[in-house]
């Protein structure tokens, strides 16, 4: 829910494709779904607390243990089809996952596709030692193929490497 409010507010600054990281579902994929319900769930008015309001935010959602990694792609329909949107995106949840489990680590296999619809994508990967299949180091693997992938998309914002943004201390600032 309270993940929700993050990803609705990152989408109203204009970054519509995000990725978010919960360490609480311990790669577990039906407590993962179960948070990504929470998060796309509309937002109650009268609630006390905001919760939900990021169900038509793109994004990818990750939580490994030391035994299991789950991950969740979610792409709003109106992002599959460049004229449902007002900025032309037309990709569909697989082509993100497929995209983000381009480089897992070890023998590069073990992610197995738990659901595979345009809007939707549920996979799971097991630990197995023998073929160098870590959990935790496919999470940070996936997550980072993920942000390039955005990145080539141009759908996440680059780094800015100017120097326009100044930052004066105290010895900069005389009187101050």
């Amino acid at each position: 829910g309270k993940k929700g409010q993050d990803l609705s507010g990152m989408a109203a600054m204009g970054t519509l494709f995000q990725q978010a990281v919960l360490t609480e579902s311990d790669g577990k994929l039906d407590l993962l779904e179960m948070a990504l319900a929470e998060m796309n769930k509309e937002v109650d008015p009268e609630a006390e607390e905001r919760r939900g309001g990021a169900g038509e935010v793109a994004k990818i959602v990750l939580s490994a243990s030391d035994d299991e990694f789950a991950c969740i792609v979610h792409v709003p329909e109106m992002y599959t089809v460049a004229d449902k949107n007002e900025r032309g995106y037309a990709f569909t949840a697989k082509e993100w996952a497929e995209a983000a489990f381009a480089t897992l680590p070890g023998d590069g296999k073990g992610a197995e596709y738990v659901l595979d619809t345009p809007t939707m994508v549920k996979i799971t990967y097991k630990k197995d030692a023998e073929a160098g299949r870590y959990p935790g180091k496919a999470k940070d693997n996936v997550s980072g193929a993920s942000f390039a992938w955005l990145r080539t998309k141009a759908l996440v914002p680059a780094d800015d490497d100017s120097d326009d943004d100044f930052v004066f201390g105290d010895d900069d600032m005389p009187g101050f």
